[in-house]
């Protein structure tokens, strides 16, 4: 087999390729380095088909009570009848094994994510954006682990309800992405720029949102306060962007923190 050189090489080899090898034909275009570990979907637990079991059943019993008796028709059309929960409990068994082939994987320079009828979509640690929905400040709020992935060409979102191991895989793409991008946001504004954060923007000199430029030294604290991010500027509460707008929040809240204790002048 020749390996793919494009994506759309990826694309076309896909029906033929087992996925753990496909996954690594993605890693070896995007050039990620060596694998380092896997997140496999989360445990079905689905509440409808144990519901369909139990109805399918109760009515199978009824209608060997009603044989059992000499109802002969009353039972045949009851165990007519509890074939439809279990054939409806089977076909959501399918699509849940379907929804359930979904892997995370990580690498040294990046991630790959899969779900099932979709393609493999890789992203670098060095080109990636991710938001998340919900980040706690001083572990004073729940966090909910979900995070949209989104790179050149890609797109992806990994949720705590689709795949295992939430705390882990979470954490695991924003440490690398944060190690990752820092030293290059800290360098451009050492060198005067301003790094933008969706609709936020970050400089030696201030903070902006929407044309709107809050001096560092007129800025007390910033936290996040039911989902948005907020400043405290010259003693008043100020609600900026939502949280979950924010790519690499992370990035953005060092670099904040920094040139809040430190700024020019």
């Amino acid at each position: 087999m020749i390996t793919p050189n494009r994506p759309e090489d990826v694309a076309e080899v896909r029906h033929t390729v087992p996925l753990t090898q496909l996954i690594h034909l993605m890693a070896e275009y995007q050039q990620l380095g060596a694998h380092r570990d896997t997140f496999r979907a989360a445990p079905a637990d689905d509440t409808f088909v144990r519901g369909c079991g139990i109805v399918a059943g109760t009515i199978a019993t009824i209608g060997v009570i009603c044989l059992g008796v000499g109802a002969w028709q009353g039972g045949i059309a009851l165990l007519v009848m509890a074939a439809l929960p279990v054939l409806l409990a089977m076909r959501r068994g399918l699509i849940n094994r379907r929804d359930r082939a979904a892997r995370i994987d990580l690498f040294d320079h990046g991630v790959t994510v899969y779900r099932s009828g979709q393609r493999v979509a890789g992203f670098r640690w060095d080109s990636t954006e991710v938001r998340q929905q919900t980040i706690p400040f001083h572990d004073t709020a729940a966090v909910t682990y979900r995070l949209t992935l989104s790179g050149p060409g890609a797109e992806a979102t990994v949720d705590e309800q689709d795949f295992a191991r939430a705390r882990d895989w979470a954490r695991a793409i924003q440490s690398a992405i944060t190690a990752t991008q820092l030293p290059t946001a800290v360098t451009a504004i050492d060198n005067g720029d301003t790094v933008a954060f969706g609709e936020l923007g970050l400089s030696l000199d201030a903070l902006t949102h929407r044309g709107d430029t809050f001096p560092w030294e007129q800025i007390q604290l910033i936290d996040a306060h039911s989902g948005h991010l907020r400043i405290k500027h010259t003693g008043t509460w100020r609600a900026l962007a939502p949280v979950s707008t924010i790519p690499n929040f992370y990035i953005f809240n060092e670099l904040a923190e920094r040139l809040r204790l430190t700024p020019v002048g």
